[in-house]
C-alpha cells in the first residue's frame, strides 16, 4: 500500500485546488515545502501576502507559505483583509517549529485566529491536511477571507494512506466593491454579525471533527497531538478548527465526561479557553509541559489526571546539550567577525548568518532582534556602533532601517554580508541591492576571504566617519556554491 507524507499531501492539496499562485518565505520548517510546491519567493512574508490577495481580487486562488515568525510581518495586510473582503480563495500555511530548532523564538500561529477574526484550522495527519487545505479554500471562498492552516515539522514528516485526488477548482470569483458602501466600524460590524457566524456554523459541522467515546475521562485535542491522542482507552474529541472552536460540540463533550485532558501544542491555546471549567487539565495545570507534545506525555497526564501536580523546578535547555552549528569552517566572512569581535562597539546582527556569530569563539554579535533588524537597532545605540545585515536581510526588511538611518542622520556603520544567496534558508538567490544602497549612502568594497589586519583597518576608518556609511563584504557561500 502507497504511502504519503504530509509534505505530499499539501502538494496534492494544491493540486486538487488549482491553486493559481503561490508564493514564499523561506525558512524552517517550510523551506522544503515551498520548493515541493514550486512557489515563488518574495522579498519578506508582507509582499507574499500582498502579492496572493492581488492574485486572489482578480479571480486566482493563491497560497501562501511562511514560517511561524514570518506571520508577524504579514499581520498588517491579514488584519485588514479579514473585514475588507477577498475574492478568490487565499490560504495561509504557517510553519510552527515547536522547541524551535531554526527560529529565533518559539511561536503558536494559532493566536493569530482570533487576533485577525479569521478561522484557523489545525490538521492532525497527512489525510486531515490534505482536507483541511481543500475545506480552507471552500470557506475562504464562501466566506470572502484569508484562512490560516497550521502545520509543523512532525506533521510535514508524518507519513498517512495515499490520498486520491479531489478537484476542487472553485468558482474563479472576483472582489466585490460592496464593501465600500460601509465604514470600517459598519465593515467590522458586518464580520462579527456574519462572517464569524458562518465560521462558527462551519467549526461545528466540519467533518474534521472526530468524535470516540469511552468512559467518563476524555481528552480534547488538535493537531499532531489529536494522532497521538488515539487509542489510549478514553473518549477523544479532535477538533479540526482551533478558531474559532466549535463550542456547541465542545460544551456537549465537557458536561458528557468527569475530567477533561486538554492535548495542544506548543502554547494552552485552547485550554485557556476552557479553563473556568474545574474539570479542565493540560499545560496550565502542570499535567503537560509547555512546547512539543509525545504521546508518553500524554499517557503519564491521564494516569495524574485526579491530583494537581506539584511545580518542579524547570530544566533550561543549553546550547551545550541540544549542540550548536556554529560559522561553517571555511565560511568567507570568519575574518570579518573575528575583527568585529575586538571593536569596543555594540554590534547589532540579523536573524541569518551573523546569528551565529553571537556564541563562541567568535562573540562579535552583541544583540540580533529578527530578520532585517540590525541597521535600526544600531541607530539606536547611545553611541556609533555596527550593523551586520545579510543581503537578503536587507530586502527583506533591513532596507527601511538604512532609509531612515539616512534621513535622520544617524551614526551608524552598516556591514552588508553579500553572498548573493538567502544562506541561512536553503540557498535561494538573494536581490542585488547594492546599486541601490550607493545611491543612498557612502559605500565601499570588501573583498574576503581576507586578513583579520585588513578587515580591522577598513572597520576603524568607516568607525571614524560620521553619519550613516555602508562596507559591503563580498564573500561566496561555500554551502550553497552551485547556487551563486
Amino acid at each position: 500500500m502507497k504511502s504519503m507524507n504530509g509534505q505530499q499531501a499539501v502538494v496534492q492539496a494544491a493540486l486538487d485546488g488549482a491553486v493559481g499562485v503561490r508564493t514564499y518565505v523561506p525558512g524552517y520548517p517550510i523551506t522544503d515545502l515551498a520548493a515541493a510546491l514550486k512557489a515563488e519567493i518574495s522579498v519578506n512574508e508582507k509582499v507574499a501576502l500582498e502579492i496572493a490577495l492581488g492574485a486572489s481580487a482578480t479571480g486566482l486562488r493563491s497560497l501562501v507559505i511562511v514560517k511561524q515568525v514570518g506571520m508577524n510581518i504579514l499581520a498588517d495586510p491579514l488584519v485588514i483583509s479579514a473585514t475588507h473582503t477577498i475574492g478568490s480563495g487565499l490560504v495561509i500555511i504557517a510553519g510552527d517549529d515547536l522547541g524551535p530548532r531554526g527560529s529565533q523564538a518559539e511561536m503558536d500561529s494559532r493566536f493569530y485566529g482570533p487576533l485577525a477574526e479569521i478561522p484557523v484550522l489545525d490538521p492532525s495527519s497527512p489525510a486531515a491536511l490534505h482536507a483541511s487545505i481543500l475545506e480552507s479554500f471552500t470557506l475562504s471562498e464562501w466566506l470572502r477571507i484569508p484562512v490560516i492552516v497550521r502545520v509543523t515539522a512532525r506533521l510535514l514528516d508524518d507519513e498517512g494512506p495515499e490520498i486520491l485526488p479531489r478537484p476542487s477548482k472553485g468558482a474563479g470569483q472576483q472582489f466585490e466593491r460592496e464593501g465600500w458602501d460601509l465604514t470600517m466600524r459598519g465593515q467590522h460590524q458586518r464580520h462579527h454579525d456574519k462572517i464569524l457566524a458562518d465560521a462558527e456554523d462551519a467549526s461545528e459541522s466540519t467533518t474534521l471533527n472526530r468524535l470516540e467515546i469511552s468512559g467518563n475521562v476524555g481528552i480534547i485535542a488538535s493537531g499532531r497531538p489529536a494522532a497521538l491522542a488515539e487509542g489510549l482507552g478514553v473518549s477523544l474529541l479532535s477538533v479540526g478548527y482551533s478558531n474559532p472552536l466549535p463550542e456547541k460540540l465542545l460544551r456537549r463533550f465537557m458536561d458528557g465526561h468527569r475530567l477533561i485532558l486538554v492535548a495542544e501544542e506548543p502554547e494552552p491555546f485552547i485550554e485557556s479557553q476552557l479553563r473556568l471549567s474545574p474539570k479542565v487539565r493540560g499545560k496550565l495545570t502542570g499535567h503537560l509541559p509547555r512546547g512539543p507534545l509525545e504521546r508518553a506525555d500524554i499517557i503519564q497526564a491521564l494516569e495524574s489526571l485526579e491530583e494537581m501536580p506539584q511545580k518542579k523546578p524547570q530544566v533550561y535547555e543549553s546550547v551545550a546539550e541540544r549542540g550548536y552549528s556554529g560559522v561553517c569552517e571555511d565560511c568567507p566572512f570568519i575574518s570579518l567577525f573575528r575583527a568585529l569581535a575586538k571593536v569596543d562597539v555594540p554590534v547589532a546582527g540579523d536573524a541569518g548568518c551573523a546569528i551565529r556569530a553571537t556564541r563562541k569563539p567568535y562573540q562579535s554579535v552583541d544583540v540580533v532582534y529578527g530578520l532585517g533588524s540590525s541597521i535600526a537597532v544600531a541607530s539606536g545605540f547611545a553611541k556609533k556602533g555596527i550593523a551586520v545585515v545579510g543581503d537578503f536581510a536587507l530586502a527583506h526588511s533591513g532596507l527601511q532601517g538604512l532609509i531612515n538611518a539616512v534621513w535622520k542622520k544617524r551614526d551608524v556603520l552598516v556591514i552588508i554580508l553579500k553572498n548573493d544567496v538567502a544562506a541561512m534558508t536553503g540557498g535561494q538567490e538573494a536581490p542585488d541591492l547594492t546599486k541601490l544602497v550607493e545611491a543612498l549612502v557612502p559605500t565601499r568594497y570588501l573583498a574576503l576571504p581576507a586578513s583579520e589586519d585588513e578587515v580591522e583597518a577598513v572597520v576603524s576608518e568607516e568607525m571614524k566617519r560620521s553619519g550613516t556609511s555602508v562596507v559591503v563584504a563580498l564573500g561566496k557561500c561555500t554551502k550553497h556554491v552551485a547556487k551563486i
